[in-house]
């Protein structure tokens, strides 16, 4: 069934008797600037759907990164009620539990397709419902924007010596990686990271799609953009006050979770949209950024790092481990697929170029 036509269904099947008497207002707080799009549009279409299908008694509004305080912990937040809602990545909370790292994605891990079956079919959701309901909170994909860019460099890498003392602010797993290399972890507040980086302060950033990063202006600061390696998927999340949840009227549950699946599931095809037509534009005004991958060899130390990580963290935590053996199995069944669906398709296309 299409979203529109869930849209469509679910407004039909609601009550407006209901509506008539119950007026709710929630609040989501975004974790990133609300004009940062396409990541914080999700959010701005869960809110229009909420409101369409409840008959406008259903009203969310929308409060970005601009709007809050530097310190400002989202969790936190949500678990208190003064946002009922959140749009983040769970990158964010490696600090808060370490398990949370698996529901963005991880370096060298799978991409977008095999994340988001891993987490509907291969058993993703449980664990990210156990992870989560400790905080009190309920937990929802928030939409992927696909495999990440690998970060804007101010210099090449040839060597996995070329990261010594560089710069460089990054988050969840691949800050313990980077960290074997010799690098300067840098914590600037999340508000604080792009002008950092424009500034001179950071020879290294993450990055995320030419759709978002041509707005920031990486481009004209950093001659190298490297292929994806630390984020294959990029998943956010939606976190909810479970509480406030459980106090919605039934039609307004549904409303809601339809709506966020429904929003999340645009993310990718409108970044990557979007993203065909910023990298357009950054390769006709800065035509000398170059497009470099990691040396095989640097993948393969930066591969060996994060499976000692891996092995001692699975020692400390036994979620850790479960969550890992999980993520192992099905993506040993999903890359051959992977690889037979889009892989060897575009590989053939792209010889065949060759001989035109």
């Amino acid at each position: 069934m299409s979203k529109i036509s869930i849209y469509l269904l679910s407004a039909i099947l609601l009550s407006t008797e209901l509506f008539a008497k119950i007026d709710i207002e929630w609040k989501l707080a975004l974790n990133w600037k609300s004009t940062l799009t396409p990541l914080s549009s999700p959010s701005f279409k869960i809110s229009r759907m909420v409101k369409d299908m409840s008959n406008g008694k259903f009203v969310i509004k929308i409060d970005g990164l601009e709007k809050l305080q530097p310190s400002s912990d989202i969790i936190d937040m949500v678990q208190k009620n003064n946002y009922s809602i959140a749009h983040t990545d769970s990158i964010q909370w490696k600090d808060e539990d370490i398990n949370t790292i698996w529901f963005t994605g991880i370096p060298l891990g799978m991409t977008m397709k095999e994340q988001y079956s891993w987490f509907y079919y291969g058993g993703g959701q449980k664990y990210m419902a156990n992870v989560y309901g400790k905080f009190n909170l309920l937990a929802f994909p928030g939409g992927d924007l696909g495999s990440q860019m690998g970060g804007w460099f101010k210099k090449e890498i040839t060597n996995i010596s070329d990261f010594n003392g560089l710069n460089v602010n990054t988050t969840g797993i691949t800050t313990e990686i980077l960290s074997m290399y010799k690098v300067n972890i840098k914590n600037y507040p999340t508000s604080k990271i792009n002008d950092a980086f424009l500034n001179g302060e950071l020879d290294m950033i993450n990055g995320t799609s030419p759709s978002m990063d041509i707005k920031i202006g990486y481009h004209k600061v950093a001659p190298y953009y490297y292929t994806s390696w630390n984020k294959p998927a990029s998943q956010t999340q939606f976190l909810v006050n479970k509480e406030a949840y459980e106090q919605l009227p039934h039609q307004y549950q549904v409303i809601l979770t339809t709506a966020i699946k429904a929003a999340s599931y645009d993310l990718y095809y409108e970044n990557f949209y979007e993203s065909l037509k910023a990298w357009d534009k950054i390769q006709k005004d800065f035509p000398n950024i170059q497009i470099r991958s990691l040396p095989k060899k640097v993948l393969l130390d930066i591969q060996n790092s994060k499976k000692l990580i891996f092995e001692q963290y699975s020692k400390e935590n036994k979620l850790f481990k479960e969550i890992y053996t999980s993520q192992k199995e099905f993506i040993d069944k999903a890359r051959t697929w992977s690889n037979l669906e889009e892989y060897h398709y575009l590989k053939s296309l792209n010889e065949l170029k060759k001989e035109q």
